[in-house]
């Protein structure tokens, strides 16, 4: 049943993993791509470019998968009506559609002009509608994965999963950064425990697997701004700090990429700026090499990152911009 390429897609309990790793090793070249998108569309007046970008994508027929990195629309009311119109939306991708909330998509509604809504109801309803069958994704061809809603005490995290392809690990971790205290200090407390603890076991498994690579995808950027930590503090005091509510993460991204020591990719959103950058320092200022950033295009820009993972590679990973045709921002950035 190993040996069965379909069944190459999904991670078993970890006492199985490296067994079905060894069983779907490929014959051949063993590369792939997948498509990366995020924080898009956001006004209504977007959704045709982003149906453009639909199609864009789709016309590279071996694309394994589409990762959204969250925040599927923003300045609206959190109807059930606009949730189901994203959702119907992003299944028109032709592979399969991997999704991880955004701060948009559920704890900014509790605000006036979203609709005024209890945001954890909101989050509620996401889950329900994104998350059908928590073993599977969405999209065109749905990929089975491992949830962490079937690890005892994490059973509400539908959306947090993982999966490994062809010797690599990936996972989505919900992570949110906040603009505002929680209404629910302790909501917000359990999805970080939650977060970590997927994080730390994502990492534990690619150990023990001999994963090639660690590819983590979430909405939130820890970093608005890097560069060599001397240089930014002189420009701004301040800039380094950690963003609110994710103090916790950063020592545990330097800890485990430490200890893995091979590439490690965290895929985000948030800030709506094309990069690619190695942000992660440990705290005696010696940067974290095996570590690397990759932030999707954002609203107003409406294109997607192709990413090429070439198991056989020292790097792993490759990032290539795709501008869509005719989507063009329609007002200046300042």
């Amino acid at each position: 049943m190993l040996a069965d390429r379909r069944s190459c897609w999904s991670v078993l309990v970890p006492a199985l993993v490296a067994a079905a790793l060894a069983a779907c090793a490929p014959t051949g070249d063993p590369s792939f791509e997948f498509a990366l998108v995020g924080d898009n569309p956001y006004p209504p007046e977007h959704v045709p470019r982003f149906e453009a970008l639909i199609e864009d994508v789709n016309r590279h027929r071996a694309l394994r998968w589409v990762i959204h990195v969250g925040d599927i629309q923003s300045g609206q009311q959190c109807t059930d009506e606009l949730f189901q119109s994203r959702f119907d939306l992003y299944q028109r991708f032709a592979a399969a559609f991997v999704y991880t909330p955004g701060d948009n998509d559920w704890f900014d509604c509790e605000e006036e002009d979203r609709g005024g809504y209890d945001e954890y109801e909101r989050l509620r309803y996401l889950r329900g509608l994104f998350f059908p069958d928590p073993s599977r994704t969405t999209g065109g061809r749905p990929l089975a994965v491992r949830s962490q809603s079937t690890v005892a005490g994490y059973e509400a995290f539908v959306e947090n999963a993982m999966w490994t392809h062809r010797g690599v690990m990936f996972s989505t971790v919900h992570l949110v950064a906040i603009t505002r205290p929680p209404t629910d200090q302790p909501a917000a407390e359990r999805r970080m425990d939650a977060a970590l603890a997927w994080i730390a076991e994502t990492f534990a498994i690619a150990r023990d697997s001999g994963s090639v690579g660690v590819f983590i995808a979430m909405q939130a950027d820890p970093w608005f701004v890097s560069g060599l930590p001397g240089l930014i503090r002189g420009l701004c005091e301040r800039c380094l700090e950690p963003r609110g509510g994710l103090d916790r993460l950063y020592p545990v991204l330097v800890e485990e990429s430490l200890a893995y020591g091979r590439p490690v990719v965290l895929a985000v959103g948030d800030s709506h700026v094309f990069r690619v950058d190695k942000p992660l320092y440990r705290t005696d200022g010696r940067l974290v090499e095996n570590f690397t950033r990759i932030e999707a295009f954002g609203s107003p820009s409406v294109h997607w990152v192709r990413v090429s993972v070439d198991p056989q590679r020292r790097d792993v990973f490759a990032f290539h911009q795709e501008i869509v045709p005719g989507n063009v921002a329609e007002r200046r950035v300042r």
